[in-house]
């Protein structure tokens, strides 16, 4: 199975957690590759399947927002996102529009797993790969500082395969979003992210795409 994993926080490998995740998934036979944020404005030499999302640049113009890049934690770049200028984060968006768009391309995934219900996800739902997103507490409550954000996150959740809560709090209130029905619970699971998820992940990425294919 191929797995372009996309996380809201730090890529650069090899500690990122995000790479760890990889080597799991990995040691089970799927073929991976990595896309998110660099704390590094740049790299000497890409490595392989990673693709970095540069976002110094845009962020220059923001004293949070580039210090929320440098920081490279999912939390710092999802609290400072509902302040950030629509014009600078349409900015962010479209340089990571690209990169998500080119990891999709150099994988062709049968699936995408997104770290985080954050600025990412929908450009994740845009390749049209089928999309897992997990969810945790900080992403509800960034959205929920910003109208235009919690209206791309609805809607990044609602065109998801799978939807994955960190914990029964968080399910709760992604139903409150999206609607208690059957079609929503029936796309949901509920477990934390941590250093044993990888079996996790890529049982969510097989029901995905086999919802995709029609197959459940």
């Amino acid at each position: 199975m191929r797995i372009l994993l996309i996380d809201h926080g730090c890529c650069d490998p090899p500690h990122a957690r995000v790479h760890a995740l990889r080597a799991g998934l990995e040691a089970a036979g799927c073929t991976v590759a990595i896309c998110g944020p660099s704390t590094a404005n740049a790299f000497e030499e890409q490595p392989a399947g990673m693709h970095g999302i540069h976002l110094h640049d845009v962020a220059a113009a923001s004293r949070g927002f580039l210090a929320a890049v440098r920081d490279g934690t999912p939390e710092a770049l999802l609290k400072v996102v509902p302040t950030v200028p629509a014009r600078l984060l349409g900015l962010a968006r479209e340089t990571a529009r690209q990169i998500i768009a080119e990891a999709a391309d150099a994988i062709f995934p049968d699936a995408i797993f997104v770290l985080h219900a954050g600025i990412l996800a929908d450009l994740a739902v845009e390749t049209g790969a089928p999309v897992v997103v997990h969810v945790s507490a900080v992403d509800l409550e960034a959205a929920a500082g910003r109208p235009s954000l919690k209206r791309l996150v609805v809607s990044a959740l609602g065109s998801s395969d799978r939807i994955v809560a960190a914990d029964h709090a968080v399910a709760g209130a992604v139903t409150t979003w999206l609607g208690d029905d059957a079609d929503v619970r029936s796309r949901c699971d509920t477990w934390p992210f941590d250093a044993s998820a990888a079996p996790h992940v890529a049982e969510a990425c097989r029901r995905a795409l086999a919802r995709r294919r029609g197959d459940s």
